[in-house]
């Protein structure tokens, strides 16, 4: 790394850029006094000391006991695995926090928001992900989900569709909606173990399918209302709502879709088995009857 990538990486693990200077500069000397860091860093020496002060309380750098005092830098295995240490405790105590809060504010607001249809838009696909993973958790008998090729591999790499085994376990019918693509086949091994345990999974593919929604027991939907073009600087921009309307209007045009649509191949046929080939059968006596070909001369 250059020293500037040097100092943006010290940054990461709490290092102002003059802190960042002076710690890297004991390393390569392995210790100095705060004259021979002022005369290095060509930085005043008033704020070498005070930065130096700091460092040593917050234990980045120790001094030894010699005369002239000298600094020594922290060895960065211990700075890095102190610092990490303190993240996965801060990490823990929001993730139980978190738990804690969402148990007890949903009993907060419940009154306030009971019986008035809501909606949000969202913007962005990864802002939309987590809502559209609640929404999966909340379902009680039916999940229908149009999705594209390029959105099904995107909702599978970050875990939204992880509630679906639990909903499926409880006896929910599940119905996916796919666009039709070539490389759908390798896509849809994830789903064989699934679609034996669970026959209340189906999947059934159009072309061309590019709309993008969810319905969870007809009450909710989110729908994607920006066209998926595939170009990363396209915003996305997504509408969640419990307006009844609106939820059976989405219904109806799924169910349009979906009667039209083709059920997709998932099972040893996806994973490319040939198929017999076609022809009239011979019972087991044919065969001991057939006289066998002579031998060539």
């Amino acid at each position: 790394m250059e020293w500037r990538e040097l100092l943006g990486a010290m940054g990461r693990f709490g290092f102002q850029d003059r802190e960042a200077s002076l710690y890297l500069l004991l390393l390569r000397r392995g210790r100095a006094t705060a004259r021979e860091l002022t005369r290095e860093a060509e930085v005043d020496r008033v704020i070498v000391y005070r930065t130096l002060d700091s460092m040593r309380q917050r234990g980045l750098v120790q001094v030894t006991a010699e005369r002239p005092r000298r600094y020594v830098a922290l060895p960065p295995t211990l700075l890095f695995e102190r610092s990490l240490t303190e993240r996965r405790r801060v990490l823990e105590e929001d993730v139980a926090l978190a738990r804690e809060l969402g148990r007890n504010l949903p009993q907060i607001t419940q009154e306030l928001v009971a019986g008035a249809p809501r909606f949000q838009l969202i913007t962005g696909a990864p802002a939309a992900y987590p809502i559209l993973r609640d929404m999966i958790a909340r379902a009680e008998r039916e999940l229908c989900v149009m999705l594209t090729y390029r959105s099904l591999r995107a909702s599978m790499e970050v875990g939204t569709f992880e509630p679906l085994g639990e909903f499926a376990r409880r006896g929910g019918s599940i119905r996916l909606l796919l666009e039709n693509d070539p490389r759908l086949p390798l896509t849809l091994k994830r789903f064989e173990a699934a679609r034996r345990r669970f026959p209340r999974l189906e999947v059934r593919g159009a072309s061309p399918q590019r709309a993008r929604l969810t319905l969870v027991d007809q009450r909710e939907s989110l729908v994607f209302v920006v066209p998926e073009t595939g170009r990363d600087h396209v915003e996305e921009i997504a509408l969640w709502t419990d307006t009844q309307d609106f939820a059976r209007a989405q219904q109806a045009f799924f169910e349009a879709v979906w009667s039209t649509a083709t059920p997709l191949p998932v099972g040893p046929r996806a994973r490319g088995s040939r198929p017999q080939r076609a022809g009239p059968t011979r019972s087991a006596s044919d065969r001991r009857r057939s006289p066998r070909p002579a031998p060539h001369a």
